[in-house]
């Protein structure tokens, strides 16, 4: 027997029936009552003639509800989808119709988002079902639950069954439906728990949206029955601050933009949170200097992960505070890793032609693992590209030192052809990161009738007034190569992000190409 989540809840449910499970604001449930809830939703969903196979979709903000209905997904082996609150109603209509869900859960204040979307997937025979509130729709959460019982039966499950389908966050073009197997799933959750240090006896906080890939972080307390706390909606950060501190929070998960903001506010409103022991950060690449500014201002570990949605998360590479520890203490260096490869992980770095290469020696990063996706939905020539003799290629660059950690340098897409010359933008927003009068940075290569790309950094800065453009550019040429240094800086007020606050450099680049920001020189004609 494979155990899979499934089972983990039930157990929870059996050897910890009291625990909580969720906290959620004012609002809670125990591992008991999260499984009953679960096997109600389940039931009811067979009452409804969905079974195996069936795809059910969600659109919602962060609630205790999104996780019943996530586990009666795993326990009827129904692929679950998150859909972005954010989409347009076109974007939301392009993922219900890819995966084809036969099932939409709606929150209450989602349902206006869709604008006419309910009575056209209704029309299509699409089940929709809303909870939270006055929502108008064919049925209600919590009276399908009033009207079920727990005699739910329960398909039998293999490992390579489908779990989850979990749309990429779309920067280097449309989203790609990345399927997740049920073993896949479990093995993602019990390693990160493990990499990461996590207790059954931590309160772990993840306020992040469980409309993209996280939702493994967010769920992955079933596999160690340790509580979770949600964001009650959305991330909020007076809000994040109090639920730290009212369930004294040991472990929470942050991204670089949200970890800019928080330092701002602790420094601004002096606010104290005893009770984290751990602070792990992701999604898009930290700088040394915001790294040395967090671990000052909340005084407690600090574990980067590495982790992309083609590896159900799977956080690749964990950077363990004893390590962080020595980057903070000198070895800087290694403040700009992402850790050493978990060991559910293999890792390599190849060359063009497919090598390996030496240590130190940038390339492709390749990974192979239990985790790996079974490929993109309906894309077979993208899956081909990807998948390779049971390696995954992730399209990311880097190189691995003689200690076995691993340095991010871009991605492919990101990569800046200047001439000759290659340049890696991370490189170039390390340095520019520095800078005093530099809160964020984006680094992206613009067309240049000489250089065929020039590089330019997009900028926002504290003082406006401040800004000196000669000392700024005097400033990049002191720690970086000739070619590296931008031809051209911009001072902007915002720099596009997606969902899961990466930079959107496709965007950006856009946004020269369309006169929204402009170069002194003139663009090639496209």
């Amino acid at each position: 027997m494979t155990a899979l989540v499934r089972d983990f809840l039930l157990r929870a449910a059996k050897a910890m029936p009291k625990r909580i499970a969720f906290y959620e604001g004012d609002r809670s449930i125990d591992w008991a009552t999260l499984n009953q809830r679960a096997n109600l939703f389940a039931k009811a969903l067979q009452n409804k003639g969905i079974g195996k196979g069936d795809v059910v979709g969600i659109v919602s903000h962060e609630h205790i509800e999104v996780y019943e209905a996530f586990h009666a997904c795993l326990k009827l082996g129904l692929p679950r989808v998150g859909i972005n609150w954010r989409f347009s109603p076109n974007e939301m209509l392009y993922v219900i119709n890819d995966s084809s869900a036969k099932v939409v859960m709606v929150q209450a204040n989602c349902v206006d988002l869709m604008g006419d979307l309910p009575e056209k997937l209704a029309s299509e025979g699409v089940i929709l079902i809303g909870y939270g509130g006055e929502h108008n729709l064919p049925y209600d959460y919590e009276e399908l639950l009033a009207n079920s019982d727990t005699d739910v039966a329960l398909p039998e499950l293999n490992q390579d069954d489908l779990a989850a389908i979990s749309y990429t966050s779309g920067t280097t073009g449309s989203p790609k439906g990345v399927l997740l197997s049920h073993f896949g799933l479990r093995e993602a959750m019990m390693n990160t728990i493990i990499n990461v240090g996590l207790t059954p006896n931590d309160v772990w906080y993840a306020p992040t949206s469980s409309a993209w890939i996280t939702f493994v972080l967010i769920t992955m307390n079933t596999v160690n029955g340790m509580t979770a706390v949600l964001p009650e909606g959305d991330f909020e950060p007076n809000e994040y601050f109090e639920h730290i501190n009212k369930h004294k929070v040991t472990v929470t998960i942050m991204v670089p933009i949200m970890m800019r903001r928080l330092i701002h506010l602790m420094e601004e409103n002096n606010i104290k949170l005893p009770s984290l022991r751990l602070i792990t950060y992701g999604s898009s690449p930290s700088t040394p200097q915001l790294i040395r500014k967090a671990a000052e201002t909340f005084g407690c570990d600090m574990s980067q992960l590495y982790g992309i949605t083609e590896v159900t998360g799977g956080w690749t590479c964990v950077m363990s505070p004893d390590d962080t520890r020595r980057g903070l203490a000198g070895e800087e260096h290694l403040l700009r890793s992402c850790g050493r490869p978990a060991l559910h992980f293999d890792v390599e770095i190849r060359d063009e032609k497919n090598n390996v290469c030496p240590p130190d020696t940038s390339g492709e990063i390749w990974l192979r693992s239990d985790c790996l996706m079974q490929g993109y939905l309906g894309l077979e020539k993208q899956t081909n590209e990807t998948l390779k003799d049971g390696w995954l290629c992730t399209n990311d660059l880097g190189y691995l030192d003689e200690e076995g950690f691993l340095y991010l340098t871009d991605r492919k897409n990101n990569l800046i052809i200047t001439g000759a010359a290659n340049v890696f933008p991370s490189m170039v927003e390390n340095v520019l990161d520095e800078h005093a009068n530099v809160v964020e940075v984006a680094v992206v290569g613009v067309p240049h009738p000489e250089w065929d790309e020039a590089v330019v950094a997009v900028i926002i800065v504290k003082e406006a007034d401040a800004f000196d453009y000669a000392e700024m550019i005097a400033f990049c040429k002191k720690s970086m190569a000739k070619f590296e240094v931008p031809k051209h800086i911009v001072l902007v007020d915002e720099i596009p992000k997606g969902l899961t606050g990466k930079m959107l450099k496709k965007d950006i680049q856009a946004m020269f190409k369309d006169g929204r920001l402009s170069v002194p020189w003139e663009l090639p004609a496209s």
